[in-house]
């Protein structure tokens, strides 16, 4: 009998911890572990018609707001009671993880919290998720986490929990000179070097600030482009920025797409000025890649795992962003297989080590 495990997001979107889940899933026993979602959106996120051709069923149910907070208890009550098959049940939505830890054990279920980030979103929804996460140590069964730092800010300092590495078919992500070519002349890319930004478009990842930077940029040397993928709630108001900027000829939006190997095999710089961030999925692809990688050094510490990697400040303005660019000058990319695959993040091993978990869990 299969062990299925339902995972909680918020849509199946390419986000960061939507792509290690789906990672996972390619490379799991799915004759032995069988993976199920349950999201907050109407809309279909990307990954669904994949996840449903692999065995997946998905769950839909309103996102939780406090006013709705008796009703959304009832549609997890509902689930639990209707699936009595959903043994496990692994959240990565940190918004909710609290509440949902609550509902699945009540339930019997065994629960998962799951921590992608290292700290909360600014502002009122911030404060509001730091009220609905108190005690989520003691409300999970288990506690993972991308890494230290992200696993410290969710549980705290002296709690133990396990570093769930985000690993990523590394073969698919090397260098690929053949698909760099056909994706620069797909846009009509020749001798100008090209930067790369793959992020949902939200308040967390700082559009605003890098289409600042790429300003300053152009105004110095035009002979620069920015490629923006991914899609969310701020993509039109980043559009029109660009276009109010004058920038519409020099950057390239290309929406949520599933060929961020060849686009990165395609850039010269990846570049990620988030506000905060755990360890994303996205830099270990892009070092796996051997691009020049840019990161604010607001993100986890523990995405460097090459030379590759340079951090640099957010608050100082665009200046020290336009030094390290300046300083990229041309560089052979070189095969990374081995130094992702030594560092743990070889999508193989994570799976298989994420089976036998499961398998420990149920058989217990």
């Amino acid at each position: 009998m299969k062990i299925r495990i339902l995972h909680v997001f918020g849509t199946l979107n390419r986000g960061g911890a939507e792509t290690l889940i789906m990672n996972i899933y390619r490379n799991i026993d799915r004759d032995q572990i069988q993976f199920d979602f349950l999201v907050h959106h109407q809309e279909e996120g990307a990954y669904e018609s994949e996840a449903k051709s692999l065995g997946a069923r998905v769950f839909r149910i309103p996102s939780y707001k406090l006013i709705n907070h008796l009703s959304y208890k009832k549609a997890w009550d509902r689930l639990l009671s209707d699936h009595k098959e959903l043994k496990i049940i692994h959240c990565h939505k940190e918004s909710i993880i609290a509440p949902v830890m609550t509902y699945a054990r009540n339930h019997g279920r065994i629960a998962i919290a799951h921590s992608h980030n290292t700290q909360n979103i600014p502002g009122y929804k911030g404060r509001i998720m730091d009220i609905l996460n108190k005690n989520t140590y003691q409300k999970a069964s288990y506690h993972f986490a991308c890494s230290k730092d992200a696993g410290r800010w969710m549980y705290g300092v002296n709690k133990d929990f396990e570093v769930i590495n985000n690993g990523i078919e590394i073969d698919k992500f090397t260098f690929n000179k053949k698909a760099r070519e056909r994706i620069r002349a797909r846009l009509g890319i020749t001798n100008q070097k090209v930067l790369g930004h793959i992020a949902r478009f939200n308040e967390q990842k700082n559009h605003k600030f890098l289409i600042d930077i790429f300003k300053d940029l152009v105004d110095d040397d035009p002979n620069h482009i920015l490629i923006l993928a991914g899609e969310g709630e701020l993509m039109e108001p980043i559009k029109k920025k660009v276009e109010d900027l004058g920038l519409s000829e020099k950057v390239i939006f290309l929406g949520s797409i599933s060929y961020v190997n060849e686009l990165l095999s395609a850039i010269d710089i990846f570049i990620l000025p988030s506000l905060y961030e755990g360890l994303a999925v996205s830099t270990i692809e892009a070092q796996a890649s051997g691009v020049k990688t840019l990161l604010a050094d607001t993100i986890d510490k523990n995405s460097k795992i090459s030379n590759l990697v340079e951090f640099i400040p957010i608050d100082k303005g665009s200046k020290p962003w336009l030094d390290a660019i300046k300083n990229t000058g041309p560089y052979k990319r070189e095969d990374m297989t081995d130094i992702i695959s030594k560092a743990g993040f070889n999508i193989k091993e994570t799976a298989k080590d994420l089976e036998n978990f499961y398998k420990k869990l149920v058989r217990n």
